[in-house]
């Protein structure tokens, strides 16, 4: 509580509540006067804030908060050293500016040799949206202040929820912790951990939330030690020289894999219920492993620095890393239980000295990883070969996507995704509870998160330590702990039910049919690795991650509620997304997103988006066919080049289109539609796609006949008068030089066929 809450002054000073800076003074006056100063520093106000807010252990953590630069017994020389560890990750300037600024976007300030745009953040909670401003606001106290008492009447209410918990029975896993932590990422991540005399590009969450894990894990790895007040150990790790070489830290990793194939092997049946429930869970399985690991080193949530997009690091006690071979045994053997080969957890660990913490440790512990991944389930082959390679009798009574044995031709494995997914749509809220039973076969999800010691409930209206599944534009966090961390919008027909292919097929225009958009951030290695330049900082990373998170998890998913409502997200977090929908939304759902992302960058040239369209053949084709096919056609997006210009592109009906151009592009397609609506022959199509054969042949040294093409349309529009301007503005713009036809003509025609042929169903 002390190392999370050490800086939260910053916050309360900057909001400058002026009727409250005389009583600050005067509270404080003796340590004030002891500085040389003439006002409260963020130290008294951050020590009056957390004395007056009715939380737990108001002596012990507001003396902490007072007197962290500053320490005067056990617990604030630790929120010293681990806070001083921390903020050693700022971008330092040569000159003091106490103007109160902004915070400056990662995002914005990623490069990979370009100008950097450095655009900056309204002030805002993270679940807000805020398009990126250009320089700091004028009135940027008045927009601290409300915040603030915004978070202030939040931490009020938490605090009589809670105020029948007997302090010396708090635990740091306990349901208070867990929602303060989610409350101060809800309110200062978009709000700098300094800019006196350093550039506002860390948020003062990231500079919270890794003080409190370096601190906690600080005192797991002394415990004893410090317990029996035993301070030779600080004195030494308060000496940096002496502490350069003394591995006191250790990093985890964790990775899942098998993700894809995992998630869409599912039947047609309920298939968008099953797809949603695999989401779920290969989201939640890595937090729940990282819960599993945490909460038995008696950490706190602090200490997951990042979890999303199919992998975890946690920051640990030094003497964790020496259990790591324990926890992987035990997720070894419960993910084989579960899954097979089919899904698999990894871990891998590091120890660290103080000087690593600040250096690329993500990068190095990431190229382990990539070795341990070849050595699958290594625990268990050593220990236990004949449970691996044991054959197993399959028969027509087994499931043909999990292999367990039918009952009465259901599987109840299988069959439980679909609940969940179903779950995920009808009820309002979930939470893990604490499981102690002996799980002795698993034969549903809630099987293997009781594996791991957790228990997954659901509710229809509020409860005490749930997450939100309903994300609104105002996220209340009084009542709940904090929303679903992956997008979760569905399309639900009128009795409340998720939308099956057919009726999502029959929302399309013209041609009924269902399609699938997938994408992901291009370049996203590169743009850890070195697009913030050498030896970045924990929190500079976990600042970046946090906020792809966001889009991906929160603003992607208000996106299509509020402008496609049509369209289901079956997955999204992280920095990836698999969205289906009528094939007619999803182009315009593309570009949509496409913008969306770019703003929420500050327009910054060295980040991209890719994406993929692929439309089924027919409403009952596969799900996971449409669904790999479109990821193939997402790798060939991310590898068209042109004119310097590589990956940032749409693949859609056959073509690449490069976001550059797509306006150009949505331009000639309306063109040829209006030309069609104004009763012109649809034959029109027929002749631009043979005309468009014979300019690709020509590219291979025949000869294209343009004259043909100007000889049909002068015919055409003699025969149609109405619209013979219509139809040579349009000829004007498919050609280049009278001789080069536009690219993605082939793709125009076919989006304009799908589009006009109203009512009509082709299954082919």
């Amino acid at each position: 509580m002390a190392s999370i809450f050490h800086d939260i002054g910053k916050f309360f000073q900057r909001a400058n509540i002026t009727s409250l800076k005389k009583e600050v003074s005067e509270r404080y006056k003796y340590f004030i006067d002891e500085a040389g100063v003439y006002g409260p520093r963020h130290q008294e106000w951050g020590a009056f804030f957390y004395e007056n807010s009715g939380l737990p252990f108001k002596d012990e953590v507001g003396g902490a908060i007072l007197n962290h630069h500053n320490p005067r017994n056990i617990l604030s020389r630790i929120v010293k050293i681990a806070d001083h560890l921390s903020a050693e990750e700022r971008t330092e300037t040569s000159s003091y500016d106490e103007k109160i600024k902004n915070m400056k976007s990662m995002l914005s300030l990623v490069s990979f040799g370009e100008k950097k745009t450095g655009k900056y953040k309204p002030i805002t909670k993270l679940s807000t949206f805020g398009e990126l401003l250009n320089s700091e606001e004028n009135n940027v106290e008045v927009s601290y202040r409300s915040l603030w008492e915004e978070f202030n009447e939040t931490i009020n209410f938490i605090s009589k929820k809670y105020l029948n918990y007997n302090e010396e029975q708090i635990k740091i896993s306990s349901p208070l912790f867990e929602h303060l932590y989610y409350v101060l990422k809800e309110f200062t991540s978009n709000i700098p951990s300094a800019f006196y005399y350093s550039e506002p590009d860390i948020s003062l969450f990231s500079h919270l939330s890794t003080t409190a894990a370096i601190a906690v894990s600080i005192f797991k790895q002394y415990e004893k030690e410090l317990i029996n007040d035993n301070e030779a150990i600080l004195s030494e790790l308060e000496s940096v020289d002496s502490a350069t070489n003394l591995q006191v830290l250790g990093i985890i990793k964790g990775d899942v894999s098998g993700i894809q194939s995992f998630i869409y092997n599912v039947s047609q049946e309920h298939a968008i219920k099953k797809l949603r429930g695999r989401s779920f869970y290969v989201t939640y399985l890595l937090e729940i492993v990282a819960k599993f690991i945490i909460e038995n080193e008696g950490l706190s949530i602090s200490n997951i620095l990042y979890n999303g997009g199919g992998h975890f690091y946690l920051l640990v006690p030094a003497k964790t890393i020496d259990r790591l071979d324990e926890y992987q045994r035990r997720i070894d053997e419960i993910m084989f239980n579960a899954h097979g080969l089919e899904l698999v957890v990894n871990l891998i660990g590091e120890k660290i000295t103080f000087k690593e913490l600040n250096e690329d440790i993500y990068g190095k512990i990431s190229r382990k990883m990539e070795e341990k991944k070849n050595r699958k389930l290594e625990s268990l082959i050593l220990s236990k070969p004949e449970k691996i390679f044991e054959l197993k009798p399959i028969s027509q009574d087994s499931c043909p996507y999990c292999r367990r044995k039918l009952k009465e031709e259901i599987c109840e494995f299988c069959d439980s995704f679909a609940e969940l997914g179903d779950k995920l749509v009808k009820m309002k809220s979930f939470k893990f509870v604490r499981y102690e039973n002996v799980v002795e076969k698993i034969k549903n999800i809630n099987d293997i998160f009781k594996a791991f010691g957790y228990k997954l409930e659901f509710y229809s209206s509020d409860k005490e330590g749930a997450f939100l599944i309903r994300k609104a534009e105002n996220i209340d966090l009084k009542n709940n702990v904090f929303y679903i961390k992956s997008a979760n919008y569905v399309l639900k027909t009128e009795d409340g039910k998720v939308a099956d292919l057919e009726t999502i097929a029959y929302k399309s225009n013209g041609i009924k049919k269902w399609g699938v958009l997938r994408g992901d951030v291009d370049n996203l290695g590169k743009i850890f690795g070195i697009g913030l330049g050498n030896n970045v900082p924990l929190s500079k990373k976990a600042t970046l991650s946090q906020e792809i998170e966001v889009f991906f998890g929160k603003f992607l998913e208000d996106i299509i509620r509020n402008e496609f409502p049509n369209c289901s997200v079956i997955y999204s977090g992280g920095d990836d997304f698999f969205i289906l929908g009528p094939w007619s939304d999803l182009p315009y759902l593309a570009w949509k997103l496409e913008n969306e992302f770019k703003k929420f960058c500050g327009d910054n040239p060295a980040i991209s988006i890719s994406m993929a369209i692929e439309v089924a053949p027919a409403r009952k084709y596969p799900v996971y066919r449409v669904a790999n096919e479109s990821g193939r056609k997402l790798d060939m997006a991310k590898e068209y080049e042109r004119n310097g210009v590589s990956k940032n592109a749409l693949y859609f009906f056959g073509d690449i289109i490069g976001w550059e151009e797509f306006d150009k592009y949505c331009d000639i397609k309306e063109s040829l539609k209006e030309i069609i609506e104004m009763k012109v022959t649809k034959n029109i199509i027929r002749i631009l796609r043979m005309m468009f054969e014979n300019y690709k042949q020509s590219k291979q040294g025949e000869f294209f006949r343009v004259w043909r093409l100007f000889y049909y349309f002068t015919k055409l529009g003699e025969s149609y008068k109405n619209a013979k301007r219509k139809i040579m503005e349009f000829l004007e713009k498919i050609l280049k030089n009278e001789n080069k036809l536009y690219d993605n003509l082939y793709s125009v025609t076919y989006w304009v066929e799908y589009e006009v042929k109203e009512g009509e169903y082709v299954d082919r």
